[in-house]
C-alpha cells in the first residue's frame, strides 16, 4: 500500500535542536519502491505552488500530485506538510515541513554552520541500535548555505530492509505572520534512481522562496 511522507507531534513551540534537525530529514521515512524511469523527466513543464498560510512558494513538474497533512489545528505547535509526487509515485517527492520556532532561532546561523547543521540532520536520522525496528544510518554528502538558507545532500539507509534513499533539502526560516518557521523542502529518491533524477529534483529545489524573517 502506498503511503504518504508522515510526521510526528511537536510537543512546543521551542523546540529541542535534535527535534529540529529530524523534522529536516521526515521525508526519509517513505517507503521505497521501484521507480519508472520517466518519472520526472527534466525538460517538464513547471507549475507554481503559493502557500498561502506558510507564504512560502516552489514549482514542480505540473502533472505531480499534491499531498497535505497537519499534525495539530493549533498553528503555535504544529508540523505542516505539503509534498508533490509523480502520479502513483510517493517514493519519489518533494516536500515542504513547516515547523515552528522560538525566539532563540532568529536565523540559519543560530543552528552553527551549514555543515553543523547537516550533520545534526544527519545524528537525527541515525539509530544504531534502536530499541524496536531496524538499524537505520544517515550520512552526509554535501552541506553549503546559499543566500540565507542551508542546502543539504544526504543518504538515509536501512539494509536490513533494502532501504537506500538520496536526499536534497533547502532550509529556511521565515515568519508567515502568525509564528516564525522553519521551512524544509526536501527531495526523495530512491539511491538508484537519483542520478537521472537529480537534475529535476534540484531545479524544483532552487525554486524555493520563503517568507521574510521576524528578526533580522
Amino acid at each position: 500500500a502506498q503511503s504518504e511522507p508522515r510526521d510526528a507531534e511537536v510537543a512546543s513551540v521551542a523546540l529541542p535542536r535534535r527535534a529540529l534537525f529530524a523534522a529536516a530529514a521526515l521525508a526519509s521515512l517513505a517507503p521505497c519502491r521501484s521507480a519508472r524511469a520517466d518519472a520526472v523527466p527534466a525538460s517538464a513543464q513547471m507549475k507554481e505552488y503559493r502557500d498561502e498560510q506558510d507564504k512560502y512558494a516552489f514549482s514542480v513538474p505540473s502533472e505531480w500530485v499534491q499531498a497535505e497533512g497537519v499534525t495539530s489545528e493549533d498553528p503555535r505547535s504544529t508540523r505542516r506538510v505539503v509534498a508533490f509526487y509523480p502520479p502513483d509515485q510517493p517514493e519519489i517527492n518533494v516536500n515542504v515541513v513547516a515547523t515552528s520556532l522560538g525566539a532563540d532561532y532568529p536565523k540559519m546561523g543560530s543552528f552553527g554552520s551549514p555543515d553543523e547543521f547537516a550533520y545534526g540532520v544527519a545524528a537525527g536520522m541515525t539509530r544504531p541500535k534502536p530499541r524496536e525496528g531496524p538499524k537505520q544510518f544517515s550520512y552526509v554528502v554535501d552541506a553549503k548555505a546559499v543566500d540565507a538558507k542551508y542546502a543539504l545532500e544526504y543518504t538515509v539507509e536501512r539494509p536490513t530492509e533494502g532501504f537506500y534513499q538520496h536526499l536534497y533539502s533547502v532550509v529556511g526560516i521565515g515568519y508567515n505572520g502568525r509564528v516564525n518557521r522553519l521551512f524544509t523542502l526536501t527531495a526523495v529518491c530512491p539511491e538508484d534512481k537519483y542520478a537521472e533524477a537529480a537534475d529535476v529534483l534540484k531545479k524544483i529545489a532552487a525554486t524555493f522562496e520563503t517568507p521574510p524573517t521576524l528578526y533580522p
